[in-house]
C-alpha cells in the first residue's frame, strides 16, 4: 500500500536516491518503489509538465544513489562476496515468480497464481520462450568472456 509522503523537494530528492538504489538490485523495480513512496504520479507529472526543478532534484538523488550505492555494492563484494552473491541471487531467484510469463489463478483464491506451463503454444510463447534462451546465452557469453579477460577488482 503506497504510503502519504510529504510534496518537498528533499524528499523528491531522497526518493531519487532510493528509487535509483532499487534499480541496481536484481528483482526490484525503481517505479514500484516510487508506488510505494508515493512518488509515482508526482515525478511523472513533472515529467510531463516538464518541472525543471523538481526533474533536477529527482535526478540529483538518483546521481547520488547511483555513485552511493554502487560504491556499496561494490564493497560488499570485495568484503562479502559469497554473502552479497547470495543476496543478490535470491533477490532475481524471489523475482522471477513475478515475471514468470505463465500463471494460473488458484480456484479458491483467485488474486493468488501458480506457476505453469503453456497448454499450447502461441506467437507470445514463443517469444517469450525465445527472449529466455537469448538471455541465457547473453549471460552466458559475458560470463565466458569475462573469465578470460579476469581484471581484479581494485
Amino acid at each position: 500500500i503506497p504510503v502519504e509522503s510529504p510534496l518537498t523537494l528533499l524528499f523528491v530528492f531522497l526518493s531519487g536516491v532510493i528509487a535509483i538504489s532499487a534499480m541496481l538490485l536484481p528483482g526490484i523495480s525503481g517505479a514500484f518503489i516510487l508506488v510505494l513512496l508515493g512518488k509515482y504520479a508526482f515525478i511523472l507529472g513533472a515529467l510531463i509538465n516538464f518541472d525543471i526543478f523538481v526533474m533536477a532534484m529527482f535526478g540529483a538523488g538518483c546521481l547520488l544513489g547511483l555513485l552511493g550505492f554502487s560504491r556499496l555494492l561494490r564493497w560488499l563484494i570485495l568484503r562479502f562476496h559469497d554473502p552479497t552473491v547470495a543476496a543478490l541471487t535470491g533477490l532475481m531467484i524471489g523475482s522471477l515468480r513475478k515475471v514468470w510469463p505463465w500463471q494460473v489463478p488458484l480456484a479458491d483464491n483467485p488474486s493468488l497464481t501458480m506457476l505453469a506451463l503453456p497448454n499450447s503454444f502461441s506467437l507470445y510463447d514463443a517469444a517469450a520462450i525465445a527472449l529466455m534462451i537469448v538471455g541465457f546465452i547473453v549471460v552466458w557469453s559475458i560470463e565466458k568472456f569475462a573469465t578470460h579477460r579476469s581484471v581484479p577488482l581494485k
